[in-house]
């Protein structure tokens, strides 16, 4: 049994990390809160007077603002469907005993581990360039004019390259949660008579719904901050296209160098995602009690 003075030492032994965490959190959040009431341009180097809430008045007035809302959830939306659907999909797939199983699952879990940058670069020149990609040579083979992708339909090139990169992630989750199903309790339902679809109606998919609350809850966080992918393929556009809440910040602050918008921004960002995360955690939480 722990007594008060080890307790106490291992309060201690903890504190600088915990310290050091806190300090690398909330110094920028503390710096970015603080730069959203001052008039901080890059180009005009002065005073940086105070302006209370006018940079968060031009941020949400800003034209972009509301296409780059819209898009964000989309784009979260989009990669979500995909994600979670591929990933049950794929789930049932790769539980079903074939040669070669594990190399097929490796291979399955492959993309999650290419950075995102890379991974954009390489859909963008090798498969959707119109001229010398691979679905322009297919497109070719069988008469058809090549589609530029990228110009065309921005925001879901982006969603399918996303999803690409994140379907491993919930493929290996919902697999895990599946191979933790009673095989017992499915060749019962088998034998009184429920079909495949039966069974993965009431048995199959209730029993990942946990998995897939954190599936959502993990690729949710992460998808509100997709920046890469959207820098090296459209830069944003067509006009506002492709731009979403991370890159309209990045395009003020670093692209229009206004530093004080972009952290107005930068706060708003923060809040929503906190209140998504909250929600969710919420989510999670009824489904652990259920």
């Amino acid at each position: 049994m722990a007594t008060k003075a080890s307790r106490t030492a291992a309060r201690a032994m903890m504190s600088p990390s915990v310290i050091l965490l806190l300090g690398w959190m909330l110094i920028p959040l503390a710096l970015t809160l603080y730069f959203s009431f001052l008039r901080y341009n890059l180009l005009m180097p002065g005073g940086n007077p105070f302006v209370g809430l006018e940079n968060y008045e031009y941020f949400f007035t800003d034209p972009a603002f509301q296409t780059a809302v819209v898009n964000t959830l989309l784009l979260v939306g989009g990669v979500l469907v995909v994600t979670v659907v591929g990933g049950i999909l794929l789930a049932l797939l790769l539980d079903q005993a074939m040669w070669g199983q594990g190399i097929v699952r490796i291979l399955v879990i492959a993309p999650f581990f290419v950075m995102p940058t890379v991974s954009a670069l390489v859909w963008k020149n090798m498969f959707m360039n119109p001229v010398n990609g691979l679905f322009a040579y297919l497109a070719q083979s069988v008469g058809l004019e090549p589609f530029d992708f990228l110009a065309h339909a921005p925001l879901a090139s982006i969603i399918g390259i996303v999803s690409w990169q994140w379907l491993p992630f919930a493929t290996l989750i919902l697999l895990t949660a599946l191979q933790s199903l009673d095989s017992e309790q499915l060749e019962a339902a088998e034998m009184d008579g429920a079909g495949p679809f039966a069974r993965f109606r009431f048995m199959v998919l209730p029993h990942m719904a946990r998995a897939i609350t954190v599936v959502i809850l993990i690729e949710t966080i992460f998808l509100l901050s997709i920046f890469a992918e959207i820098l090296v393929t459209t830069n944003g556009g067509p006009g506002n296209a492709s731009t979403n809440l991370t890159y309209l910040i990045y395009a003020q602050s670093l692209l229009q160098f206004d530093v004080g918008l972009g952290s107005a921004g930068g706060v708003f960002a923060i809040i929503l995602a906190n209140i998504v995360a909250i929600f969710l955690m919420r989510m999670i939480g009824r489904n652990l009690d259920a």
